[in-house]
């Protein structure tokens, strides 16, 4: 019985022993089924990726915005950012649990704005290349600077044009147009084919100004009507477009002729080359620099000397027949000193007047002489004007004479209106 007791205890240890085991593993089994912490760790990987994909779209759109912005300012190293945006996206990735779902998620995110990133980048960084490789454009003269080739051209080209032109008219008798250098600048003459001066034109400050001059001439001849005008004292000048004036003829019928002859050869001539000589380039620099101001002279002493002047000589304002006006200063003895071109009124000839007395006091006068050998005077107007121009004389101490006259009657000389009947002092 004692024995019985004892197996019977045993086998009851035992049995409590095996029926203990196995719970005890069960338990152990189900623990990782009920661990919250590798739960959490497996299902983070669904919301997870959320937050990269959102912060991966963001970093490329700022780095796209930085990589755009600096092609603009065609800097070809702007492409750099756009390769560092990759690197920061993949980091964030390495993050990730290791399942192979999240991973390719992740790469999808981040590759597709470095795409979209590197394409500004890629075509604006060759405008900056071709833009640094384009050569520097050589920066030309002024257009108002002219060299001897320019003036070769320009005489070629207007050569062949008169040329082209009188064989298009069949023209029998041809005449020239030939330059001079004077004192107030550069003159254009038409010559007729037997050596008659035609017409001398206004002064022109460059060679190249007198040759486009023959052009703008020509065609004023061509559409405008000649004025045969008569002064006061019988001669007769012809006027074209009150800006071209001919010379002084004793006789209507001269004037007539001539203007014919205008007509005749302003479109049938030929033009010839010229290059002024260092003796007339010389005198028209001289004339330039040596010229006097207002600023020098006291008006109000000048003002003074001819109040008290005994009264010598006269500027006579005349009304022409046509209604227009023009004034002379005539010497003591009626020898004209100077004619006045044609103004609309009596109130703007005055003017004229003053505009001559004040640029015969300043003084700058010049004795010229055309390529004829005929002489005149040229009285410098004040600023931009054009310049007073004397009578023609046939020597030049015959010229200096009046020129040393005028001087002396702007002061002594009483201001008159023809028909009226008083002067002014």
């Amino acid at each position: 019985m004692g024995l019985f007791k004892l197996f019977r205890k045993d086998k009851k240890k035992n049995e409590q022993a095996s029926s203990a085991e196995p719970v005890t593993p069960e338990v152990k089994k189900e623990e990782p089924v009920a661990q919250p912490p590798e739960a959490v760790a497996a299902e983070a990987p669904k919301t997870a990726p959320a937050a990269p994909e959102k912060a991966a779209e963001k970093a490329p759109e700022k780095t796209a915005e930085k990589t755009a912005a600096k092609p603009a300012a065609k800097k070809p190293t702007a492409a750099k950012p756009a390769a560092k945006a990759p690197a920061k996206s993949t980091s964030a990735g390495t993050t990730v649990p290791k399942k192979p779902t999240a991973a390719p998620a992740a790469m999808k995110t981040t590759a597709a704005p470095k795409a979209s990133a590197a394409k500004p980048a890629a075509s604006k960084a060759p405008a900056a290349v071709r833009t640094s490789s384009t050569p520097v454009r050589q920066v030309g003269r002024p257009f108002f600077v002219t060299t001897e080739e320019d003036i070769r051209i320009a005489f070629d080209e207007a050569i062949a044009a008169a040329e082209a032109e009188i064989a298009a008219n069949g023209a029998k008798a041809v005449g020239k147009y030939e330059f001079n250098l004077e004192v107030d600048g550069y003159h254009f003459y038409l010559i007729a084919n037997n050596g008659q001066v035609l017409f001398d034109s206004p002064s022109f400050t460059t060679l190249l100004g007198a040759l486009n001059g023959i052009k703008t001439f020509k065609k004023t001849v061509a559409n405008t009507e000649f004025a045969i005008k008569k002064d006061k004292y019988g001669r007769f000048r012809f006027i074209l477009a009150n800006k071209y004036y001919g010379e002084n003829y004793s006789t209507k019928d001269q004037c007539l002729k001539c203007a014919e002859s205008v007509k005749n050869f302003a479109n049938n001539s030929r033009i010839t080359r010229y290059k002024p000589d260092s003796e007339s380039i010389a005198a028209f620099e001289a004339a330039k620099s040596t010229k006097r101001t207002p600023d020098s002279l006291n008006w109000e002493q000048i003002a003074k000397a001819e109040a008290a002047a005994v009264k010598m000589g006269k500027f006579e304002i005349a009304k022409e027949e046509d209604g227009e006006y023009s004034f002379y200063l005539l010497a003591n003895n009626g020898q004209i000193l100077y004619s006045s071109r044609y103004y609309a009124s009596e109130v703007a000839c005055r003017k004229g007047v003053e505009s001559f007395k004040r640029a015969a006091y300043v003084g700058n006068f010049f004795v010229d002489r055309d390529k004829f050998g005929n002489y005149r005077y040229v009285l410098k107007n004040i600023g931009s004007a054009p310049s007073f121009i004397g009578e023609s004389y046939d020597n030049k101490p015959q010229c200096e004479k009046v020129i040393d006259s005028v001087k002396n009657f702007i002061v002594t000389a009483t201001i008159e209106v023809e028909g009226a009947e008083t002067s002014e002092n």
